[in-house]
């Protein structure tokens, strides 16, 4: 899991960055880059409070809790107040501001960055998930072939060694 505060300030530092560049006249390329790291920021902060909201403990875990109700609630309402508050900036800064040369495209572009972003992230989860189950599934399959064939192959070997030794006793070998 995604520590939240690490992804915050990580989303903070890629906005920060965002405006610098448009503050100081920075070419599309590099705004477009700035951008693109803020929307993985902000995708990581909103799968991180995803998670915490929706985390269920495992079956043997133990269950605690480091902060009470109020705080988590706190911390969570303002992660999310401050993403809807980067996100007006950057729409003003389109619609109205320094990146206004780029118009509606380059704030449709943006969207579609953030969307291609999302879906390449949500796409590498389901395949190492795949990827989870079938090695777990090959560990199974392996630990009962092991679990098989072992004592079998003891038994066989007892056998075996059982009709050797009534041979020799009996004196055909």
């Amino acid at each position: 899991m995604i520590d939240p505060f690490t992804a915050f300030s990580v989303a903070s530092a890629a906005f920060n960055g965002i405006k610098k560049a448009v503050e100081i006249g920075r070419e599309v390329q590099d705004v477009y880059s700035q951008l693109s790291q803020w929307a993985g920021a902000i995708s990581d902060l909103q799968e991180s409070i995803s998670q915490i909201e929706n985390r269920k403990p495992g079956l043997f875990e133990k269950i605690g809790f480091s902060k009470n109700e109020t705080s988590e609630a706190f911390d969570t309402f303002i992660a999310k107040q401050k993403i809807i508050e980067m996100e007006k900036e950057i729409h003003h800064m389109f619609t109205y501001g320094e990146l206004q040369h780029l118009g509606s495209d380059g704030y449709k572009e943006f969207i579609q960055m953030r969307r291609s972003i999302k879906a390449k992230r949500e796409k590498m989860i389901y395949e190492q998930l795949r990827r989870r189950q079938e090695f777990a599934r090959k560990v199974k399959d392996y630990t009962l072939a092991l679990l098989i064939l072992i004592p079998s192959t003891i038994l066989i070997y007892q056998v075996i060694s059982l009709i050797y030794i009534a041979g020799v006793n009996a004196g055909r070998w």
